[in-house]
């Protein structure tokens, strides 16, 4: 747990190496660009922060967008908002819908991508299409540099390295074409409760057959079934309107009540399923 306090002493990085020599030398440091996962949670008018910051807001290596034809990359330090400035035709468009929904414009003027990736929290805008895009996070601590996919990174196995001192420094996200690219944010707008949740599901179609795909579902719980997925691929498509009775009636053998935090939750997740579905028909 960080300690907070009423005074901080701020370090500021100019260059990775630099960063990196911070990082080795500063015991209980905690690194911040947009600061707003320490606001957010604030109750008192005095502002409390961790004692002793690391400031990436000068590391001009963690605001690099670049594009090839393998991948897209964001540095961790790149806005929200500077996301969605390129438009939902120029990246991947579940990511764009996702990062459209998190808090406000305001919020996203100042929230990094890093940060929000970093939290490896479910509920986090990020977290879906980070891990159904197969994203690749670059992390840096004092001594190592290594390339660490989303799925290993929110897994429980790496729950020790996350407590460490480092930065995510990178983000990496294949360079794919998706057919159909579905996403969406249950729960109030702009803020996370209970009832929040999201749903993402990528479809890919090759000469009308589903050659590929990728649900999931996201509160507090992650749920995603390969089952599922197996009883979908390699389907023709359009589906007929009589299929997807039939396809819903074994989803909820397969998606049961218990793995969902909430009836509501259980609800919603049948119900966005049957809408895509019949989108498919």
């Amino acid at each position: 747990m960080t300690e907070l306090t009423k005074n901080s002493i701020v370090y500021r990085a100019r260059h990775m190496q630099e960063m990196q020599t911070i990082l080795k030398n500063i015991s209980n440091i905690k690194p911040i660009a947009g600061a707003t996962g320490f606001l957010n949670h604030q109750t008192d008018e005095m502002i409390y922060l961790p004692e002793h910051i690391l400031d990436l807001n000068f590391l001009a290596e963690l605001k690099v967008i670049s594009k090839t034809e393998r991948y897209f990359e964001f540095g961790a330090a790149v806005t929200l908002n500077e996301i969605l400035d390129l438009g939902k035709k120029n990246i991947p468009p579940s990511l764009y819908y996702a990062v459209e929904k998190i808090a406000n414009n305001a919020i996203r003027s100042l929230a990094t991508i890093g940060g929000n990736i970093a939290t490896a929290n479910p509920l986090s805008g990020t977290f879906l299409p980070m891990l159904a895009l197969d994203a690749k996070l670059e992390i840096r601590t004092a001594e190592n540099i290594e390339w660490v996919p989303f799925a290993k990174y929110i897994d429980k196995s790496y729950a020790e390295k996350r407590e460490e001192k480092y930065i995510i420094s990178r983000i990496r996200i294949p360079n794919e074409t998706w057919t159909k690219s579905f996403y969406t944010r249950i729960g109030t707008p702009g803020y996370i409760g209970s009832d929040t949740a999201s749903f993402l599901f990528l479809i890919l179609i090759q000469k009308n057959i589903l050659s590929d795909m990728r649900l999931f579902f996201a509160s507090d719980k992650l749920i995603r079934n390969k089952e599922f997925d197996n009883l979908l691929l390699g389907r023709s498509l359009p589906l007929s309107q009589s299929e997807v009775p039939v396809i819903m009636q074994k989803a909820k053998q397969i998606f049961t009540p218990e793995q969902f935090s909430s009836e509501f939750h259980n609800s919603c997740f049948y119900n966005l399923l049957e809408d895509n579905l019949y989108n498919l028909t």
